[in-house]
C-alpha cells in the first residue's frame, strides 16, 4: 500500500492515536465493512449466513490478527456458490475477505503510532506494486468505459462493464492485506509464512476431498477412460479456463514444504497421503498444461534448496541439506515408497485409460488451433492506445465474440424488466448463437434443483417469440461441465398471431436419474437454451415439478432477477479465454500492465533465489509456486480466476515483504 504502518505491539496503550495512519486504517475498515455488509445483505440465497459470516471474520481478524493467514486460503477453494446463487462478478470469498480486512485494520488503526523520523520507508517493492496498481486501476477505468460505461448489477455477465471490476478485484484486495502482512512479517517473519502455508496446505486438502467425492458420484474413481476432466469446487470454469489448473500449480510445493518440514512420523504418513491424492487431482484433470506445470516448478525446487543450502553452509551443501532433512531412520524409507507410489500413480492412470492417450494424440492439432486462437486474440489491439493501455480488464471476451469470425458467443441470457401501464413484466430473454448453427444449445441458462424420483418429470413455461425458435430442456446429473444421465424435452414454438404469451407444457423423457451414494451424492441440474442460430425467445414462469406435484424450480418468475440461475457453457469456451496468460495480460493491459506485472514478478523471484528472502525457509518453495504460475500460464489463462489470481498475489506480495522484513531486520540497530 501507499502507506507504512509502524507498530511496535499490539498494546492498547499505543492508541487510538488521531493522526494519518490510524485515521486512514480506520477509514479503510469502515470501507470493508459497509462493503461487506451490503453485498450481504443482498447475498440472494442465504443473507442471514452472509451478514454472520461479515461479523465473524471481522471479529475473528480484530481478536487474533494473525489467523487470517491461514483462514483466508483455506476457505479460498470452497467459499464460491455461484451455481446456486447465480453470482459472477461477486461471490461469498469476496465477503469474506472484506471482513477480515474490516477487523485486521480496526486492529491496525487501534495499534498505530505515526511513523517516527528515521523509521525506513519501503521503496523498490512499493514502487513496483504501486505502478501494478496504477495500470490495473487503468485497466478498469479503461474497461468500464469501453463498456459504455458503469451500469451496476448484481448479476452481471462477462459483457457487462463489472466484468472489469472482476478481474481487478483480485489485485486490489490481495493489496489491501500488505499492511497486515507486514505487520504479522515483523512481529515474527518466520512463523508467519509457516502459517499461511498451513493454510494453503489445508486448502488444497479440501479441494482433495472434492475430486474424491466429483469422481466417485459422477465418472468412477478409477474411470481414466470417460471423457471427463475434474474441476472440484472452482465453478469459474462454467466456461472453460483453467482455475483448478493453476490452483493445484501454485499449492503443490507447499506440500512439499510440509513434508519437509515435519518430523513427526504419523503427521508425515498423512501429508503423503495427501500428496499422493493431489497428484490423483491433477492427473484427472487430463491438463497436459498442468502437469509441465506442477512437475517443472518441483524440480526447479529441488534446485533452490540446494541453492539456499549452499548460501548457508558454502561448500557443503549436500551435508547441510542431508543434516536438514536428518531424522529416524524411517524417513529416507518413507521418501522412497512415496516416491515410487507417486511413480506407479501417474503411470495407472495415463496407461490404465484412453482420455489422455486421445488428447496426447491431438497434441499437434490443439497447438495449431492454440496459435490461432492466440493470434486472433492479439489481433484485437488495433492502435497505440491499445497495444500501450490494453482494451481494457475483463474486455477480451466481448472484443473477441464480436471481432473474430465464427467465434461468437453460443448464446446468452438477459433479465428483463418492462413496464406496461400499471404492471410491471419480469422475465429472461435467451439468444442463441448470432450466426453459427454448430454452437446451438451450447449456452444454457441452469439452475441446480433437489431430485428424489428417478423419472416423470415435467417442466411448465411461458413463452413469447417473434420468430419460430427451438428449445432444449434437460434435468441431469451433472456436477458442472459433463452429463452423466439425462431427461430431455425439445420444443419448437411458432409465433402466434398477436406476439403474446403461450403456455407450454412438456414432459422430460429420457434415462433414469439417481442420487448416487449418500456419501458421495450427485448434484443435478435443470438446463434450457435456445438453439436456433440468430434465434431469441422470452421465457417466463418455469415450473419444473415431478409426478407427485412438487416444485422444484426456484425463482421461476424471474422476480429476483438471475437469482439461482446460472449461466453454463459446455465444449465450447474460446471467446471467454485466450488461453496465455502474458498475451491475455498484454490484451487487457497493454504492453505497460504487461511489463509491470513481469518486472514485480521477476523482483520478487530475485529476491527468492539471490536476494535478501533467499535465507528465509519459505523462500524455495515461494519461488517454485510463483515459477509454476508462469509455467501454466503459458498455455491457460490465469487473471480471469478470482480466487486463483488472489491466491497468486497474496504469495507474490509475502514474497515482496520477507525481503522487507529481512532488510528491516538486518538494519535495526543491535
Amino acid at each position: 500500500m501507499a502507506f507504512d504502518v509502524n507498530v511496535t505491539g499490539d498494546h492498547p496503550g499505543h492508541g487510538p492515536g488521531i493522526h494519518a495512519v490510524g485515521f486512514l486504517a480506520w477509514l479503510v475498515a469502515a470501507l470493508c465493512l459497509t462493503a461487506g455488509l451490503a453485498m450481504a445483505w443482498f447475498h440472494p440465497v442465504s443473507p442471514l449466513l452472509s451478514l454472520t459470516l461479515v461479523c465473524l471474520a471481522s471479529c475473528l481478524a480484530a481478536w487474533q490478527p494473525r489467523l487470517w493467514l491461514w483462514l483466508v486460503p483455506i476457505c479460498l477453494p470452497w467459499l464460491n456458490f455461484s451455481p446456486w446463487t447465480g453470482w459472477l462478478v461477486f461471490e461469498e470469498f469476496d465477503i469474506l475477505l472484506l471482513g477480515t480486512l474490516a477487523g485486521g485494520y480496526a486492529r491496525l488503526a487501534w495499534a498505530a503510532r505515526p511513523i517516527e523520523p528515521g523509521t525506513p520507508r519501503p521503496r523498490t517493492a512499493t514502487w513496483l506494486v504501486a505502478l501494478v496498481l496504477l495500470s490495473g486501476v487503468l485497466g478498469l477505468w479503461r474497461g468500464v468505459a469501453d463498456a459504455g460505461g458503469l451500469r451496476f448489477d448484481w448479476f452481471a455477465n462477462y459483457s457487462d462493464a463489472l466484468n472489469s471490476w472482476r478481474v481487478f478485484k483480485s489485485l486490489a484486495l490481495a493489496a489491501l492485506f500488505i499492511p497486515l502482512l507486514r505487520r504479522e512479517m515483523r512481529h515474527d517473519r518466520q512463523r508467519a509464512p509457516a502459517l499461511l502455508a498451513a493454510g494453503v496446505v489445508s486448502g488444497l486438502a479440501l479441494v482433495v476431498l472434492a475430486t474424491l467425492w466429483e469422481r466417485v458420484a459422477f465418472p468412477g474413481l478409477v474411470d481414466f477412460s470417460a471423457h471427463y476432466r475434474t474441476v472440484a469446487l472452482f465453478w469459474e470454469m462454467h466456461v472453460g479456463g483453467a482455475a483448478i489448473d493453476a490452483y493445484l500449480a501454485m499449492t503443490a510445493p507447499f506440500v512439499v514444504w510440509a513434508l519437509y518440514a515435519t518430523r513427526r512420523p504419523v503427521l508425515w504418513a498423512v501429508l503423503a497421503v495427501l500428496a499422493i491424492l493431489a497428484a490423483y487431482t491433477g492427473l484427472t484433470t487430463f491438463a497436459r498444461g498442468v502437469y509441465l506445470a506442477v512437475v517443472a516448478p518441483l524440480t526447479l525446487l529441488a534446485f533452490l534448496l540446494w541453492l539456499q543450502n549452499h548460501a548457508r553452509h558454502g561448500r557443503s551443501a549436500w551435508q547441510g541439506l542431508r543434516h536438514q532433512s536428518a531424522a529416524p531412520g524411517w524417513r529416507l524409507k518413507a521418501s522412497v515408497l512415496l516416491s515410487v507410489t507417486l511413480v506407479l500413480e501417474v503411470v495407472g492412470v495415463l496407461e490404465g485409460g484412453t482420455f489422455m492417450q486421445e488428447r496426447l494424440a491431438s497434441a499437434e492439432q490443439d497447438l495449431s488451433s492454440r496459435v490461432e486462437h492466440w493470434q486472433n486474440g492479439v489481433g484485437l489491439l488495433k492502435g497505440p492506445a491499445d497495444w500501450w493501455f490494453g482494451k481494457g480488464l475483463g474486455r477480451l471476451p466481448a472484443h473477441y465474440a464480436a471481432q473474430v469470425p465464427g467465434e461468437e458467443f453460443p448464446g446468452d441470457a438477459r433479465h428483463r424488466i418492462v413496464q406496461t401501464g400499471a404492471a410491471t413484466e419480469q422475465f429472461v430473454t435467451l439468444y442463441g448463437p448470432a450466426t453459427q448453427p454448430r454452437l446451438g444449445g451450447v449456452y444454457e441458462l441452469t439452475q441446480r434443483v433437489d431430485v428424489t424420483e428417478p423419472a416423470g418429470y415435467r417442466v411448465r413455461m411461458d413463452v413469447r417469440v417473434t420468430q419460430t425458435s427451438r428449445f432444449e430442456l434437460y434435468l441431469c446429473e451433472r456436477h458442472l461441465l459433463y452429463d452423466r444421465a439425462c431427461q430431455a424435452a425439445f420444443v419448437r414454438v411458432q409465433p402466434n398471431a398477436s406476439g403474446t404469451w403461450q403456455h407450454l407444457t412438456v414432459p422430460l423423457q429420457g434415462q433414469a436419474l439417481s442420487q448416487g451414494r449418500w456419501w458421495a451424492p450427485r448434484l443435478m441440474m435443470f438446463s434450457i437454451s435456445v438453439i436456433d442460430a440468430g434465434g431469441q425467445a422470452d421465457v417466463d414462469n418455469i415450473a419444473l415439478t415431478s409426478w407427485r406435484g412438487q416444485a422444484l424450480a426456484t425463482n421461476g418468475d424471474f422476480s429476483a432477477g438471475l437469482s439461482h440461475w446460472f449461466p453454463a457453457a459446455q465444449s465450447y469456451f474460446v471467446p471467454w479465454h485466450l488461453d496465455n496468460l502474458f498475451l491475455e495480460m498484454l490484451v487487457e493491459r497493454g504492453v505497460l500492465g504487461l511489463l509491470a506485472c513481469l518486472v514485480l514478478v521477476g523482483y520478487a523471484l530475485w529476491h527468492l533465489v539471490l536476494g535478501q528472502a533467499r535465507l528465509t525457509p519459505l523462500a524455495p518453495y515461494l519461488a517454485a509456486s510463483l515459477v509454476a504460475v508462469l509455467v501454466v500460464g503459458l498455455v491457460s489463462s490465469v487473471m480471469d480466476v478470482p480466487r486463483v489470481a488472489f491466491l497468486f498475489f497474496l504469495l507474490l506480495f509475502v514474497s515482496l515483504e520477507g525481503a522487507r522484513s529481512t532488510a528491516h531486520q538486518q538494519t535495526k540497530p543491535p
